[in-house]
């Protein structure tokens, strides 16, 4: 065991030790600047000045990587004791000193789109704009990486938003960052660091290209989808005779990529037959309040679909199909989602006074029905807008609400769907007002609400 004397000696060789390591470290990592994204210099002094002060002395002498872990095993803490406020500033102190983990940009944006919820796990839709600027931020910080691009389309986009038009343009951006490492690691046969990234990001073609595909085809652009899917085939054949990345996961994803295109081909063929005569699926909801701030959801939604169908021979049967689902959306009137630019340390602050709530139900034998609880998290929903909007909508083109055996016989973008009071043709989706889609058929319904209404204040009780 050391003395006291001993102890005291080493602490202050440690200590003399960590200045010369600090101007080392370019010369010791030579390839750091290549990846490493210049923080303007007052950003840099605004996070130091932030940080604890048993963090300042590693973080300026060239360890901020070591202190963005520390502070991120601190959030993860912040985060499973619900403490979801002092999450955000932590995730943008962590990204500021250490803006090439990918991690805490995908893993914050995944909580803040999908995990601070309220009593019934519905997620908090005020992060999402925060969310989108975090992600867009580490795109911007990691342009060799086509999975952030690629995350962003899915798991923000494709499946958060619904908006089919932004995936495309991320799931694209992440393509084509995945050709821009191929043509630099060509350029460049000799170094072996930047083929490893190359590889690496070999290995989205099944997350972000065959994502594209799903999208394209989630838009109704069917030339697009079969082109895309016939990139992927050549892709994956690519990586197999190359020897790239994981040979049998490539065998295995091309299988897929093949599958997709044959039965793509097989139903651009046989639906224009098959959405005519168009259906009525006999749409309605209504909400009925039980107690202050607690309601039901309830209506009809009879969705015919291929009950059996052989695609080479057209030989289908049609019936009812359970599993459709219909989506509803409460929020202050007039309220449309913030676009920020930035994904800042101090305008990150949520509106309080915001309510906004969005949720699904599931249609089994023709009726599907919800009860909503928006008492218990009065942070949450604060009620205080004089006049609500709901929203209840079905949407032929998302796969989440619509299985591809239902799109059999209404089509892509519901053009097998009978007109009715419902129907609305302006492409817009609740919540999406930036990317219309061009060409698509809803059955949507819109209910006008007070304040008294929701909080029990009126004598009225079902709203339809």
């Amino acid at each position: 065991m050391l003395s006291s004397n001993s102890r005291n000696l080493l602490v202050i060789v440690i200590v003399i030790l960590l200045f010369p390591i600090a101007f080392l470290q370019k010369s010791i990592d030579p390839w750091r600047a290549q990846y490493e994204t210049d923080l303007d210099a007052n950003v840099s002094n605004k996070v130091m000045g932030d940080l604890p002060i048993e963090f300042a002395l590693p973080a300026v002498t060239g360890f901020k990587e070591a202190i963005a872990g520390l502070l991120w095993v601190r959030t993860d803490e912040f985060f499973d004791n619900g403490d979801y406020g002092a999450v955000i500033p932590m995730i943008r102190m962590i990204t500021w000193l250490d803006p090439k983990d990918v991690d805490v940009y995908e893993t914050g944006a995944w909580h803040m789109d999908y995990n601070f919820t309220d009593a019934d796990q519905r997620s908090d839709r005020r992060y999402i704009p925060l969310a989108l600027a975090l992600m867009r931020e580490g795109i911007e910080n990691n342009k060799n990486v086509p999975d952030m691009a690629g995350d962003m389309a899915f798991t923000h986009y494709f499946r958060k938003l619904g908006d089919f038009v932004g995936a495309v343009q991320y799931f694209a951006m992440g393509q084509q960052s995945m050709e821009d490492l191929d043509k630099q690691s060509d350029a460049q046969p000799n170094n072996l660091e930047l083929l490893d990234v190359r590889k690496t990001g070999d290995n989205s073609i099944t997350t972000t290209s065959h994502g594209l595909a799903h999208a394209y085809e989630a838009l109704g652009e069917i030339p697009q989808a079969e082109a895309q899917w016939q990139y992927c085939i050549r892709r994956h054949e690519l990586n197999i005779k190359t020897n790239v990345g994981n040979v049998y996961s490539d065998k295995s994803s091309l299988q897929v990529a093949q599958k997709q295109l044959y039965e793509m081909q097989q139903r651009a063929k046989w639906r224009p037959l098959d959405t005519k005569p168009p259906v009525d699926f006999g749409f309605s909801a209504e909400l009925v309040r039980v107690a202050p701030k607690i309601f039901v959801v309830k209506g009809t939604l009879t969705a015919t679909g291929a009950e059996k169908y052989n695609l080479e021979t057209h030989q289908v049967t049609w019936g009812p199909v359970d599993g459709c689902r219909v989506e509803y959306r409460l929020s202050d009137a007039g309220y449309i989602m913030p676009q920020l630019a930035t994904f800042g340390l101090i305008g990150n602050k949520l509106d309080d006074d915001v309510t906004i709530m969005q949720d699904s139900a599931s249609a089994r034998k023709g009726t599907w029905q919800r009860k909503v609880d928006m008492s218990q998290d009065p942070d949450m929903y604060s009620f205080t807008a004089p006049k609500y909007t709901l929203t209840f909508w079905f949407n032929p083109s998302n796969p989440a609400d619509c299985p591809p055996n239902v799109q059999d016989r209404i089509g892509w973008l519901g053009e097998g769907l009978a007109h009715t009071k419902y129907s609305d043709d302006s492409g817009i989706i609740p919540g999406n007002e930036v990317h219309p889609v061009q060409g698509l058929h809803l059955y949507k319904k819109t209910i006008t609400l007070t304040r008294d209404d929701l909080l029990g204040l009126s004598k009225q009780t079902v709203f339809d």
